[in-house]
């Protein structure tokens, strides 16, 4: 039995999605219920655990013997995911699946809190005696979708020059992937997918959405100044606020430009999703 561990977000629902398509029924593990099916269908299998909470999450992967894994952001990522895994392991659980930070965000020493939560946790997962397989993919397209009102009025505002490479991912290729490596731990376990889209600019992909939806869309590059203030007056969080400015200086020392296609292509068994397919498929959310 299959389970998805963060199963309403935006990659855990394309897992299920694709596991679906793969006659394939997991337990989706949410906090809230009706959230859930709204999100997965009436359909989906539930069960309703917080990811702090040790017997509920017991309960909710009891029987499942392979455990998908993917949390949102929060200064208590570690702490939870740790123990999702010794939960499952407790129940019997055989294979776990983590999706993980870039490679070039994520270690010990690394600025981003969120990236040393990751590496607390994969340290953990390599260590507790079951098989794994880590995946870390690169910055979601998906991302833009938070610029859809700075869109709708014509430009795209980010923390990142203008022609900087960049290499995107969808959502949609992460669960795709992330699907059959939890499916095949025979040949998948012990492994860690780096994996991208195709190479871009941000300049690039703000021509291609104003291009699917027949408008100009300026591209604006804010200085890290400007970002911190911005995300300050719309009330972040400091730690979500150290966390993107990390994010954004990353990128901007080329943390996020290297492309590698190969594992999608591998894998899944076809190209990932381009960034026009992106635009046009989120027309409506641009419109």
């Amino acid at each position: 039995m299959y389970a998805i561990v963060g199963a309403t977000g935006n990659t855990g629902r394309e897992v299920v999605r694709e596991l679906k398509g793969l006659n394939e029924d997991p337990i989706c593990v949410v906090r809230n219920a009706n959230k859930a099916r709204e999100a997965l269908g009436a359909n989906a299998k539930i069960a309703v655990a917080e990811l702090d909470d040790r017997a509920g999450m017991e309960k909710a992967l009891a029987g499942s013997k392979r455990v998908f894994i993917v949390t949102g952001h929060n200064p208590k990522s570690a702490e939870q995911q740790i123990n999702v895994i010794d939960a499952a392991k407790a129940v019997g659980a055989e294979y776990i699946v983590k999706v993980s930070g870039g490679r070039d965000v994520t270690g010990p020493d690394v600025e981003s809190v969120n990236g040393r939560a990751h590496h607390q946790i994969e340290e953990h997962l390599k260590t507790c005696g079951l098989r794994w397989c880590i995946l870390s993919p690169g910055l979601f397209m998906q991302n833009t979708l938070g610029q859809a009102a700075n869109i709708k009025n014509g430009k795209i505002v980010q923390p990142w020059p203008k022609d900087l490479s960049v290499a995107l991912i969808d959502v949609r290729d992460t669960g795709a992937l992330g699907a059959r490596v939890l499916r095949d731990p025979g040949k998948h376990a012990g492994k860690i997918y780096s994996f991208t889209g195709a190479s871009t600019t941000y300049g690039q992909f703000a021509s291609v959405i104003a291009d699917v939806l027949g408008k100009p869309i300026a591209y604006e590059a804010l200085t890290l100044e400007q970002a911190e203030a911005g995300m300050r007056a719309r009330g972040l969080p400091d730690w979500m606020v150290g966390h993107l400015l990390a994010i954004a200086r990353a990128g901007g020392n080329g943390a996020f430009s290297k492309e590698n296609t190969q594992p999608i292509r591998d894998i899944v068994g076809r190209a990932p999703i381009t960034i026009r397919q992106f635009a046009q498929d989120y027309k409506g959310a641009f419109s």
